[in-house]
């Protein structure tokens, strides 16, 4: 049995980040991952000579970011460089028309280092001068509404906050694709507070960041990191349970060991902790029926396609039409088979950002669309089989020079990295959704009831767009820690 200060559950980027920056302040850390290797939901697999990851995994915002603050912290910025699209093709968005036909807007990752995005609005999206006028308005109000202002809209909806400028309906279609992204969630009910905060940051620091070596390289170096500062990672270990001695944490309990410690900080999903680590009987009902209760967000689903010679030039492509985003009802809809006509399509090209990915002249597309977070949820195959219609539709190059091609569903997210402990969840993309009452000042406490028990990730400590929450989360939690536990 061996002893450490601070114990950490899962090497996704919550819980690497936690816990570099605790081995930095000179905690003794272990980290326990069941994968083989760190970086969570956006770990970097390595297999027959390519390496990618399960879906499209592009951050913002691409520049000033807490990676950026995590890799300079650390000192790892040469063993982990982060990659920031620059020039004036980095993203494009294609737009399906009335008519049904595509129309492409490529541009900077940088909306405001654009001069001619509103003429691009117009081009691309049909947007006349009136409505141009109104979609000012709208981004006006996103710059200017204070943090306090912000708070209060915890509460309303980014799709009736939308609609109440009479923006036209293709800036709906152009906000409500880029959020559902970001979010992975209905539109209506992401809050405004977490919408307007986090779009503040794309359009300011742009969008499709990525790392040499992969997204997941910056999660490894910080494994490495506590290895090289007195801690210890284990990865391809399941933690069994967490030990509670006098309703306080004491260790972790694998299949092979017991280790003690007097914090626990667990990047495993707030669910699968509270429900099924720590052992009944240790929190308050109405504690436990609050986590039990719990959304999941939604799911990401589709198809990893590996290309025998490059079909896309631009890095981080975005497909939509007006009526591929989804609200509360067109989900549900869904669920009983009415489908929008034009799935909304997500694809990072990882070898425009870094072409050591694969092999010499290949190309690596990663493409994903909304699923349920439900591993046995049978929209999912639906859902690939339309989104590759329309890749076909859009990319006909792409399939004639497919070599492999690797479907993802929900299920294959639970296996790899969330456990499903209540129905419905454990394929989430995120995690817990990021929704009116789960959110601002309604999301978890990221310290639990049991004293030394914490929580980190995008389930509690942070806000804004899925791994970049997750590194801001570790860097509150290591805070919390020290605050509490600073012997």
């Amino acid at each position: 049995m061996e002893n450490y200060d601070v114990i950490v559950i899962g090497a996704g980027y919550g819980g690497v980040t936690a816990g570099a920056l605790l081995a930095k302040a000179g905690k003794k850390v272990l980290l326990v991952d069941k994968a083989n290797q760190a970086g969570g939901k956006a770990q970097t697999i390595k297999r027959k000579g390519y390496a990618y990851e399960m879906w499209p995994v592009l951050s913002l915002p691409a520049d000033g970011s807490r990676f950026h603050d995590l890799v300079a912290e650390l000192g790892i910025e040469e063993e982990a460089p982060l990659i920031v699209p620059e020039g004036d093709n980095a993203i494009e968005l294609k737009y399906c028309d009335v008519n049904g036909d595509w129309r492409s807007y490529i541009g900077p990752s940088k909306q405001v280092d654009d001069p001619l995005a509103l003429d691009r609005m117009e081009e691309t999206f049909g947007v006349d001068a009136a409505g141009v006028e109104k979609l000012m308005a709208m981004m006006g109000e996103i710059f200017v509404l204070s943090e306090e202002a912000l708070d209060d809209l915890d509460d309303v909806g980014m799709l009736p906050w939308m609609r109440s400028f009479d923006v036209p309906e293709a800036v709906i279609a152009y906000m409500s694709a880029i959020m559902m992204l970001v979010f992975v969630a209905p539109v209506d009910r992401i809050p405004v507070s977490e919408g307007v905060r986090t779009m503040r940051q794309l359009f300011l620091g742009g969008g499709g960041r990525y790392h040499q070596g992969g997204y997941g390289k910056v999660a490894e170096e910080a494994a490495r990191y506590i290895e090289t500062h007195g801690g210890t990672y284990v990865p391809n270990t399941r933690v069994e349970e967490i030990v509670v001695e006098d309703d306080r944490v004491a260790g972790i309990r694998t299949a092979d060991a017991e280790y003690r410690a007097p914090v626990v900080i667990s990047n495993a999903g707030i669910q699968p902790t509270i429900l099924k680590l720590v052992p009944e009987g240790h929190f308050e009902e109405s504690y436990s029926k609050r986590i039990e209760q719990l959304e999941p967000g939604l799911g990401m689903v589709g198809v990893r396609y590996f290309l025998d010679e490059p079909v896309l030039d631009v890095g981080m492509i975005v497909a939509f039409s007006n009526d591929s985003w989804w609200d509360t009802e067109r989900y549900e809809g869904v669920q009983l088979g009415r489908w929008p006509e034009v799935p909304l399509v997500f694809a990072a090209v990882t070898t425009a950002y870094d072409n050591s990915l694969a092999p010499e002249a290949h190309q690596v597309i990663l493409v994903g669309t909304l699923g349920s977070p439900d591993p046995r949820s049978e929209i999912n195959d639906e859902a690939i089989r339309r989104v590759e219609e329309t890749i076909a539709e859009i990319w006909p190059e792409v399939p004639e020079h497919t070599i492999r091609r690797e479907p993802y569903t929900a299920a294959h997210v639970s296996n790899m990295t969330r456990d499903s402990v209540v129905p419905g969840q454990g394929g989430e993309c995120i995690g817990i959704a990021q929704v009116i009452g789960q959110c601002g000042q309604s999301k978890p406490d990221a310290r639990t009831p049991m004293s030394g028990l914490y929580i980190v990730g995008t389930d509690a400590g942070g806000y804004g767009c899925g791994t970049h929450q997750a590194v801001e989360s570790g860097f509150n939690v290591a805070e919390m820690v020290l605050e509490d536990h600073p012997a």
